[in-house]
């Protein structure tokens, strides 16, 4: 594959300790979201202008380090899609059904024919962003074991008999764009996993009985990406529930799955969704290793209610009873828009939200 080229000088940046940050995603402003939902052809100068304009965002609010909000996608595992070919790209189709019974669908890749790679993410997505950032970069990327979720009989199994042939090759090339993001000058990058806490979808989990030793294997599979990057550069995860329009998917607690998935999970930064009941308490932190920080995902993306700066600090007080304070930080629970369309809440409620999240790690931290 070809050197990325950007046309420009990108710059290095220290990373410093990070205390407040968010996941990933924004909302799209409403003339992208617009051009993406009626096709427009080339989103280029839109996305470029999304990617500024969050970009200030976070730098007003105070985030030491930043992301371009993922403006340039359609759906949050997008850069597989970037930068892969073998995929159908709208070859599942998934329907949510939201807490108040309503339901909406969406379309997943599915896996159609032997993986080749094309391009470099330093072209798609980072090159714009660390041109402009004023501060360090931090950049998402899917983890491989999500599209087994997709994986379709008599369309992936005729590419790929074996499933786990398809995870090696996937494997393989995220750990390569993963190196060529480090060395174009990103100094956090973070895999984003929806499934490990869906222990009740059997196509990840096929066997009941099994599930432990499939969540172990999922985790050692996924954390292959980052294999071989510099020692600067900090490595992260974030445990998913769910993210679609303001609908969530996962209940089962931490409790449950906290002493496999926590011990598997070998990353400088583990941010876990603790946005309301379906997370559990605070009592599976016990397991996370040494070696890792807990960013608690605290302050809800899917209801517009802002959060208590008192409720937050006490609820960290709570986690600190289970792992160090200066092995916790704090974060939204999930991104702001998984997909194009943004969950149920404006870019008023957006900001308070992030400017809460920095507030409180500035008094809890101080």
């Amino acid at each position: 594959m070809a050197e990325p080229s950007t046309g420009v000088e990108l710059r290095e940046l220290r990373l410093p300790t990070i205390r407040a940050e968010t996941v990933g995603s924004f909302l799209r402003p409403p003339e992208l979201r617009r051009a993406m939902e009626e096709g427009v052809g080339d989103l280029r100068p839109l996305q470029d202008r999304a990617v500024l304009d969050v970009l200030e965002l976070q730098r007003s609010v105070g985030l030491p380090v930043v992301g371009d909000g993922e403006m340039r996608r359609r759906i949050w595992h997008g850069p597989v899609l970037d930068v892969t070919d073998g995929f159908d790209p709208e070859g599942f189709t998934r329907t949510w059904t939201g807490a108040d019974g309503r339901t909406a669908s969406h379309t997943s890749p599915v896996v159609a024919s032997r993986l080749t790679e094309r391009g470099s993410l330093v072209d798609v997505e980072a090159g714009f962003v660390l041109a402009h950032a004023d501060r360090p970069v931090k950049v998402t990327l899917p983890v491989p074991t999500n599209f087994l979720s997709y994986w379709t009989a008599g369309v992936s199994d005729q590419a790929y008999p074996d499933p786990q042939e398809f995870l090696d090759d996937l494997v393989a090339i995220m750990n390569r764009q993963a190196r060529a993001l480090a060395d174009a000058g990103v100094r956090y990058l973070q895999l984003d996993a929806p499934k490990y806490t869906f222990l009740d979808n059997r196509r990840l989990f096929p066997d009941p009985d099994r599930w432990q030793e499939q969540l172990a294997s999922y985790v050692r599979t996924d954390r292959r990406v980052f294999d071989g990057l510099p020692s600067d550069v900090v490595t992260g995860i974030h445990i998913c529930r769910g993210n679609y329009r303001s609908m969530y998917e996962s209940s089962v607690p931490y409790d449950e799955m906290g002493e496999v998935l926590f011990s598997e999970a070998r990353y400088d930064r583990l941010l876990l969704e603790y946005d309301d009941a379906r997370a559990g308490g605070f009592t599976a932190l016990r397991h996370v290793r040494p070696e890792s920080t807990v960013v608690l995902g605290l302050v809800t993306t899917k209801r517009p209610e802002l959060e208590s700066v008192d409720e937050l600090r006490r609820r960290v007080d709570e986690a600190a009873d289970f792992l160090p304070l200066d092995r916790l930080a704090l974060s939204p629970q999930c991104g702001f828009a998984s997909t194009w369309e943004g969950n149920e809440l404006s870019a008023d409620d957006q900001r308070r939200k992030l400017e809460t999240v920095v507030r409180t790690a500035e008094l809890v931290w101080s």
